[in-house]
Order: C-alpha cells, then structure tokens, then sequence
C-alpha cells in the first residue's frame, strides 16, 4: 500500500552555488561520506548532476514519508545497474518503522539544467 509520494525538482547550478559558498560544510550536512566519496568520480558537471539529482531525492523523501528523518539518515546510493535506493541504516530503519513504512522506492533524473527525484513510500 502507498504510505506517500514525494517529488522534487532542483536547478544543478544551485548545489554549485550551494558549493560555492559553504563547501565542504554544506557538502557534509547533507551528503553521507559514501555519496560524497561516489560524486568524486565524476567530471565537475557530473558530479553536480549527481549531487543535486540527490538532493532532490532526499527532499523528495522528506515528502514521501511526512519528516521524522534527517539529512544524514537518507543515503542514496545505486545498485550496478544505476538504480537509486535508499540504504537502510539503524536511524532510518527507526524513522520508517515509526510511520509503518516498509520500503521507499526512488526514481532520479537530470538533464541540462535541473534534476528531478520521485519517491514513493510503501
């Protein structure tokens, strides 16, 4: 059963201005270390395009399950084949079970200038 639905749009050049102005503190109160080390692979414009298409994600989640659950506690990563999810750490797991959430199912894009993150809870 659909618990929420959460979507998110974001203009890239405002994680690079984001970036720009507090760096790394900004970098680190939103992103977990394994996001971040994962951007650093990519060229500056496709690190941004991962970055902000993550952001839009989190905030999408924010949305999806009604708050409970902080910047740090949503990690996004990807499977090999691309695919977003949402990784599962203690604090999360508390956060969801709260809300009787089971799963969070997230969809991410970018392209040019925005990113745009879909989530869905169940």
């Amino acid at each position: 059963m659909i618990k929420g639905i959460g979507i998110d749009i974001i203009r890239i050049k405002r994680i690079d201005e984001a970036l720009d102005r507090w760096g790394k503190q900004f970098e680190e109160r939103v992103f977990t270390q394994r996001e971040i080390q994962s951007s650093y692979c990519f060229r500056k414009k496709a690190k941004l395009a991962y970055l902000a298409g993550r952001f839009a994600a989190k905030e999408a989640i924010f949305k999806s399950v009604g708050g409970g659950i902080s910047w740090q506690n949503i990690e996004i990563l990807a499977r090999e084949n691309g695919q977003p999810y949402l990784a599962n750490n203690k604090k999360t797991k508390e956060a969801l079970n709260k809300k009787n959430i089971k799963k969070v199912l997230i969809s991410i894009s970018h392209d040019n200038d925005y990113a745009i993150a879909q989530a869905m809870a169940l």
